[in-house]
């Protein structure tokens, strides 16, 4: 499973849970961890001088580190410890400089906070788990910085859709359950094909309303059928757990990620494991995603994991299936 988890830390309660949830994860697992912190200057404005607030800047860094490193001491965690920089020649951000890091260090999972913002001022504003949701080559453990109860992911839930991104979805969280024994149950939520039709503007092609509903009803029934082929394939492909919990649900008027979301609370899902297209820019925006949907309002923890065949941005790198490194 996974050997090296980065832990990014900034001292903000949202990375303090994280860790905490990263450093355990690294103990049941029998993994590393690469302690990182990035230094950030520009935080101290209020000095005058530049090489001052660098200083400072370090001096909180290195504080961070060492507090940390001794927690990793008594967890019993081999750790190792970077303090790092932005450099606008060469890195534009916080993400980039981790992503650095986790590279140089061979980390095969990143575990950080989100503040789990939504809306549009969160889509302007950016912030460093977004970015590292579409940069890193490894998968992005997400944990909710308002979430104080300990995880111990005893039940972890995968949301499969059939396509490739989700197939890798599936082989990670199968392997994670193995190795912490956990209770894994897959979702496929069936889409709603009347809404898909409006939204489409193919509802014209229809100018009988009763051959139109009799034509969406054949065509749901089929999706159906293929949700339950996907379903119990998938469940067949599961190596390292079983028997494995199968949950079919209709979308209907509902958003997908909501479904998925509802099924997550009727599991008592302690993680939830998507795949992701990981797409950038505005086309991401209009788009949206069902798995940002999911990481934004879902209470869980969220595991993204991104298909390396399907990704074709240049800077992005090869991910391998878990402990084929």
């Amino acid at each position: 499973m996974y050997r090296r988890i980065l832990l990014p830390i900034d001292g903000s309660p949202p990375s303090e849970h994280a860790a905490a949830v990263g450093l355990a994860l690294a103990r049941r697992l029998g993994a590393s961890v690469v302690l990182a912190h990035v230094i950030e200057p520009q935080r101290y404005r209020e000095l005058r001088d530049v090489q001052e607030a660098l200083e400072r800047a370090r001096t909180v860094g290195r504080a961070l580190l060492e507090q940390w490193e001794r927690k990793a001491s008594r967890a019993q965690v081999a750790c190792t410890t970077q303090l790092t920089s932005t450099e606008p020649e060469s890195r534009p951000g916080v993400a980039e400089a981790l992503v650095d890091v986790g590279v140089a260090h061979g980390c095969d999972l990143v575990v950080m906070g989100t503040h789990g913002r939504t809306g549009l001022p969160r889509v302007l504003l950016g912030s460093v788990a977004e970015r590292m949701a579409r940069l890193a080559p490894v998968p992005l453990l997400l944990v909710r910085g308002d979430d104080t109860k300990p995880t111990l992911f005893r039940r972890i839930l995968v949301a499969i859709d059939g396509s490739s991104y989700s197939e890798l979805a599936l082989q990670h969280a199968d392997a994670l359950a193995g190795a912490l024994k956990a209770r894994l149950s897959l979702v496929y939520v069936v889409p709603d094909l009347t809404q898909l039709y409006v939204s489409a503007g193919r509802a014209w092609m229809f100018t009988d309303p009763a051959q139109l509903q009799a034509q969406l009803a054949q065509e749901q029934a089929r999706l159906r059928e293929q949700g339950e082929f996907i379903l119990q394939e998938a469940a067949r492909n599961c190596k390292h757990c079983q028997p494995v919990h199968t949950v079919l649900r209709e979308a209907g008027r509902h958003l997908i990620g909501e479904r998925i979301r509802e099924v997550a609370e009727e599991e008592k899902a302690e993680l939830i494991v998507m795949g992701t297209h990981g797409r950038t820019g505005l086309r991401k925006f209009l788009l949206g995603s069902v798995a940002e949907d999911v990481a934004q309002q879902a209470r869980q923890p969220i595991l993204l994991v991104r298909n390396p065949a399907a990704l074709t941005h240049p800077d992005e790198t090869h991910l391998p299936p878990p402990g084929e490194r």
